[in-house]
């Protein structure tokens, strides 16, 4: 939806109201198939003004849409015998797919920092190019005026025809414009192609393109077995709005207001993530959209019996999960499936249709979607999993982790595709790639034999919270394997939703005998009378730190009783704490209505234990 402090509606409403009551009789007639000749005066003069486009009406098509405007070139093409054409890589995907529709041969042709590769164009065959030179879609990569002319030879020579797609040219911030192709070359060997969508409003179809002379004489022969396909008010509408200087003064409206949005929209970015270690914005400067680069510092360890394909089909879900949660939070995004590589994923943000006031909000959210989608993974496939803390640049635990990992596919067949000391020298090339010393890394095998390794985000709990404890609740569910770690989607989602409806740091599963058993990212230990008390380790998944834990504390002369804990009697304890690779040890301030002594003794004793072996390292 698009921002309504973007468009004037007060000044629409006058020209189509003076539309129906002065010109009522041109409505009772079926519309120009080419395009109202108002609107197509109206378009010819303002193209000239500000893309010094040279070009009289009878030369403008109009047509709703870009898409529409290229089947009609399609059709024109063979009608020239051009039987090859040339689009652009990186590019606007439903134009390639129109022109293998109409069965031309196609070639994928490069972009680079300045615009499609003309080395790469082929000469001594007549062909069609369709190039953006002015904001290309999607990299954003503008076309300096000597390669424009280069490209124009290139079109001279080989008598080929370019089609310049003028995508979003109006809508350039920092820099002036560069001259369209069609002026620079008179109209000669260009098809220009611009819309009027994106500085109107999304109802309100409206594109147009301007043909050479030789080929609108052609367009004359063909066009009266098509219908027009853009609202014959709405063009008339738009002539007297463009006539009456209204459209103008509404582009700078435009202009500045998404200058604005622009503004916030990379400061709310950069505030997010100063050094742009995990999104970075791209193309910012001009458009409606800015390309973030998101760097999932996903590496692939092993890629098993599916082979690379593994490794584009996760990148590709990582990248439809950000699609679809911002569009759950009504965020336009888009995917670049051909920029996103070796753990980079590149995705289109749409900032124009956010309110300015809602931007920072948003973007923050955006961002936090981002890391949760790839904090999920590879999960689209049955795998095990290990979430190794990094902590001045040392892996903790590194052989316990392992080892549980080494289990947790022995239970399912498998063994590790890897050694203990490939996996260590991996997470510190990570880390140096990375520049990090303090993270959650989280390791993935998937039942292929896939492995991936990436940066988890991190949820470490404030001073507060090791201070004055964390609320929690009790949760009815059960892992279905509680000794492998292996993802239950369905289990994670629904206790995801009980901790942020109910705000909470983590919720305790009931198993269906009434028993606690762990967390829902942890392990849970209670306090009676100076006597710690868990879950029995076939009911729990096996927590390294609970491994270590229990380690310490027997190891102080403490008694750890491993029985099983009714629900119903979790009252009686004194204190209670979780324990686990984020948390490390935290007290739990309440279960439910519970509540527990968070300066018991014991529990203080034992984060101050553990936390002299976490940090030795061993």
């Amino acid at each position: 939806m698009t921002d309504p402090a973007s468009f004037d509606f007060a000044k629409w409403e006058e020209c189509i109201s003076q539309v129906l009551r002065e010109t009522p009789d041109l409505l009772l007639t079926a519309a120009d198939r080419q395009g109202e000749p108002a609107l197509r005066e109206e378009v010819a003069a303002y193209l000239y003004q500000s893309r010094g486009v040279i070009c009289r009406q009878d030369q403008v098509v109009i047509s709703a849409g870009t898409q529409q405007l290229v089947n009609h070139l399609a059709r024109l093409l063979k009608l020239m015998n051009i039987e090859h054409v040339c689009t652009e890589t990186p590019g606007y995907t439903p134009v390639n797919n129109i022109f293998r529709d109409w069965g031309f041969s196609i070639s994928s042709i490069p972009v680079q920092d300045k615009g499609i590769d003309i080395s790469k164009l082929p000469t001594n065959i007549r062909t069609a190019v369709y190039v953006c030179p002015q904001n290309q879609f999607p990299t954003g990569a503008v076309m300096p005026i000597d390669r424009r002319r280069t490209l124009l030879d290139w079109a001279k020579d080989n008598d080929s025809l370019i089609i310049e797609d003028d995508y979003n040219s109006e809508l350039r911030y920092p820099d002036m414009p560069v001259p369209a192709l069609q002026g620079l070359d008179e109209g000669k060997n260009v098809v220009y192609i611009g819309t009027f969508s994106p500085t109107l409003f999304p109802a309100v179809r409206i594109s147009y393109m301007v043909l050479p002379r030789d080929m609108i004489r052609l367009f004359d022969t063909i066009k009266d077995q098509y219908d027009q396909t853009c609202s014959k008010t709405e063009q008339l509408t738009l002539a007297r709005f463009m006539s009456m200087g209204y459209y103008q003064a509404n582009l700078e409206r435009v202009r500045g207001l998404y200058a604005e949005k622009l503004k916030a929209a990379l400061a709310a970015i950069e505030k997010n993530d100063p050094e742009g270690s995990f999104v970075k914005a791209e193309n910012a400067k001009s458009g409606v959209n800015i390309i973030l680069k998101i760097d999932t510092r996903v590496r692939t360890l092993s890629e098993g019996s599916s082979g690379a394909a593994r490794t584009d089909e996760i990148r590709r879900e990582m990248m439809d999960r950000m699609i679809r949660s911002a569009s759950e939070s009504g965020v336009k995004v888009r995917g670049i499936p051909q920029l996103s590589r070796k753990g980079q994923i590149y995705v289109i943000f749409y900032y124009d249709q956010i309110p300015m006031d809602e931007i920072p909000s948003t973007v923050d959210d955006l961002i936090g979607d981002f890391k949760s989608a790839v904090m999920m993974g590879g999960l689209n496939m049955p795998s095990v999993y290990e979430v190794i803390r990094l902590s001045e640049g040392r892996p903790h635990f590194l052989l316990e982790h392992f080892q549980r990992l080494e289990n947790s596919l022995g239970a399912i067949g498998m063994a590790p595709p890897f050694s203990c000391e490939e996996l260590g020298s991996a997470i510190k090339d990570l880390a140096e790639e990375s520049r990090i010393t303090n993270h959650n890394i989280k390791l993935e095998v998937d039942v292929s034999g896939h492995s991936i390794m990436y940066l988890s985000p991190t949820h470490y709990p404030s001073a507060d919270q090791y201070e004055n404890g964390v609320r929690t609740d009790l949760f009815e569910g059960q892992r279905k394997n509680p000794n492998v770690k292996m993802m239950d989607r369905a289990l994670r989602d629904a206790t995801d939703r009980a901790i942020k409806s109910q705000n909470l740091y983590e919720v305790i599963l009931v198993d269906a005998e009434g028993n606690i058993t762990e967390g829902s990212r942890s392990n849970i230990f209670f306090i009676k009378n100076g006597e710690v008390y868990t879950s029995p380790l076939h009911q729990v998944l096996p927590g390294v730190t609970r491994g270590k834990l229990i380690e310490i504390i027997s190891g102080k002369g403490n008694e750890v009783h491993e029985e099983p804990i009714c629900a119903s009697n979790i009252g009686s304890f004194d204190a209670a704490f979780i324990s686990g690779t984020s948390p490390k040890v935290l007290p739990i301030a309440s279960i439910g209505d519970i509540s527990y002594d968070v300066k018991d003794p014991m529990l203080r004793n034992i984060m101050d234990w553990y936390d002299e072996t976490f940090s030795s390292g061993l």
